[in-house]
């Protein structure tokens, strides 16, 4: 009886074993005739049975190609609603080319071995694919992940240089979707790659300034520069740190090194003008410097809304001093008359020279800043039919 027993286990597991393959054949059909939904039902049965794994190994590898093969198939299809139910295809894909790639025997077979390569290559690509796509819709945030699939794919299969462009698109998506934690990780993973550029320092110290770690910033900085010192998007990103710290004095030798390199920047002769127009910036405060050079970036771009604004509000500061000196004048003697009338006169001087610029600043934008400012100057100049027409009441 016992023997009995025995022979009926038997068979019964060589029933299953039976069932399991025709499971795998019947999935392998329905994709060739492209019925996928089919297919997927029938490899899903085969590899999820409790006695998946007592099939033979090359056997358990066959049914994982044949299941990356059924969804890849999935994916390229025009079957929308079929592709809603696997969202992760991709990933079951790939999955199931790993698996095959633990049976070194089946991988052995050279067969085999092109067909994985290619479906592999293929995933890559697809992912790829998704991430320049959701890159050029400014999507991000979903492009990075997408990237670094398609990089670690690409690491596995030996790397290179379309590894290596790959995890700096998924950083810089990471940087620009604003995750600075994840593009550190990807910046390092580059650098410990040993992909050390000078605009690699300059990523990386974006994303420390975007953690609000200004010291590792510049640190990265320096380090670039240490390799570049002429790199212009370096020393600007030095700039604008120092400018953020409220360092403009620091900054100043950096915009002069860049407007060297770039001339033409009227943006640099701006900023330098704002330095050194700022009476907070005690080592560099110079009215006559920050006139020059609001008048270069005035000469390169004569339309430059903020850099007209700006020698516009210097000349009325440069005014307002001679008016404070004038009324600290508390003596009658001619002598002093003499002194109050001449500084009155240098600071009305410079308000009529001020004047036109604020006058086109307002023209261009009439905000009601440079509308008092404008109209503080009409009434220190005694221009009462300005003040009327701009405040309308002519």
């Amino acid at each position: 009886m016992k023997k009995v027993m025995i022979l009926l286990v038997i068979a019964l597991t060589a029933n299953v074993m039976m069932a399991q393959k025709k499971d795998r054949t019947d999935a392998y059909m329905y994709n060739k005739n492209g019925q996928y939904a089919k297919a997927m039902a029938s490899i899903e049965k085969c590899i999820n049975h409790d006695q998946f794994l007592g099939m033979k190994p090359n056997e358990q590898s066959q049914a994982w190609l044949y299941r990356a093969a059924i969804y890849q198939n999935i994916i390229q299809s025009d079957d929308e609603n079929l592709k809603a139910q696997v969202p992760n295809a991709l990933e079951i894909v790939y999955e199931s080319l790993m698996k095959c790639l633990e049976n070194e025997s089946f991988c052995a077979d050279e067969q085999n071995q092109m067909e994985i390569g290619m479906r592999i290559a293929s995933v890559m690509t697809a992912y790829y694919t998704q991430g320049a796509d959701a890159y050029n819709n400014g999507q991000f945030a979903q492009a990075a992940p997408l990237f670094k699939k398609a990089y670690d794919i690409a690491a596995s299969l030996g790397g290179g240089e379309q590894a290596t462009e790959m995890l700096n698109l998924a950083a810089t998506s990471a940087l620009r979707a604003e995750d600075y934690n994840t593009a550190l990780e990807y910046y390092n993973e580059l650098k410990g790659n040993g992909k050390e550029t000078a605009e690699l320092y300059r990523h990386l110290a974006s994303c420390y300034n975007g953690l609000g770690q200004s010291e590792q910033a510049m640190e990265m900085i320096n380090a670039g520069l240490a390799l570049d010192p002429g790199d212009a998007n370096l020393i600007l990103e030095k700039v604008n740190a120092y400018l953020k710290e409220g360092k403009g004095a620091e900054a100043v030798a950096d915009l002069q090194k860049l407007h060297e390199l770039d001339p033409e920047n009227a943006q640099l002769l701006f900023v330098l003008g704002t330095i050194y127009g700022d009476e907070n910036n005690k080592d560099v405060f110079d009215t006559e410097k920050a006139k020059q050079y609001y008048e270069q970036a005035l000469a390169i771009n004569p339309n430059y809304y903020d850099a007209i604004y700006n020698i516009g509000v210097l000349y009325t500061t440069m005014a307002n001093k001679y008016i404070e000196q004038a009324n600290d004048i508390t003596g009658f003697s001619k002598a002093e008359q003499e002194q109050y009338n001449k500084l009155i006169e240098q600071a009305n001087d410079l308000l009529r020279t001020g004047m036109p610029y604020l006058k086109q600043a307002y023209e261009a934008q009439p905000s009601d800043d440079v509308k008092n400012v404008l109209r503080s100057i009409y009434v220190k100049l005694n221009m009462t039919d300005e003040v009327k027409a701009l405040d309308g009441r002519e």
